[in-house]
């Protein structure tokens, strides 16, 4: 089966024919008179740059929103992320599969500062937290429920792809996000979060005010 390619120019040099009149298939490159050249043996030719691309130092945000639906435990302070959503607007997608993970990834990131990773201190400045048994990271089973949705409406003018940052648009508003759902499930308490992590701990303080064996959502 024959194919066009960027081979056949400088494959056609080397057979001594135009481009057009050489056929390139299956790894070579056929000249009229039967001769043939593998492709792999243009590797020896010298390289040379026939475009070039800069963007002046400019950068390319994503533009992103998120959503979180809480279950807040007051007597335990224990947080369950209920639903997650995710929208980022990267300009191009050009591997949906590896974008969607990454968007994914960028919230449980976050999710991990603002749940559960703590740098723990003493009163003479030595870290407490020495080992992923005490600073705890996120795993896949701690927020199982976590959608993204990437959009293409606006691309990004300084670059030819039209490609902007992925990820940024879900790790940036978590932690507020995360806070301010908190905040919301307890506003019956008057909690008012204002750090992070919130952990079991920090959240049953901030509810123990007022005494409830109920669940606030």
């Amino acid at each position: 089966m024959l194919c066009s390619s960027r081979s056949a120019p400088p494959a056609a040099a080397r057979l001594g024919w135009a481009a057009e009149q050489v056929e390139v298939a299956d790894g070579c490159a056929r000249a009229p008179d039967g001769r043939s050249l593998a492709i792999a043996e243009l590797a020896a030719d010298s390289l040379r740059v026939t475009t070039a691309f800069g963007n002046d130092n400019r950068m390319t945000y994503t533009y992103g929103s998120a959503a979180a639906h809480v279950a807040v435990d007051p007597g335990t302070g224990d947080v369950e992320l209920l639903d997650c959503l995710v929208v980022e607007d990267v300009g191009r997608i050009v591997n949906p599969l590896t974008l969607h993970g990454q968007a994914i990834g960028g919230v449980v990131q976050r999710l991990g500062g603002a749940f559960l990773e703590h740098l723990v201190y003493d009163a003479n400045g030595q870290l407490l937290a020495g080992n992923l048994a005490d600073y705890l990271i996120p795993t896949a089973t701690d927020f199982p429920k976590i959608r993204a949705i990437a959009l293409e409406n606006h691309r990004s003018p300084s670059n030819p792809l039209g490609v902007k940052g992925a990820g940024e648009g879900a790790i940036i508003p978590i932690g507020g996000l995360m806070a301010n759902a908190v905040a919301n499930a307890l506003a019956s308490f008057g909690a008012m979060p204002n750090q992070l992590p919130l952990s079991p701990a920090r959240v049953w303080h901030m509810s123990a005010a007022k005494q409830s064996t109920g669940t606030s959502e």
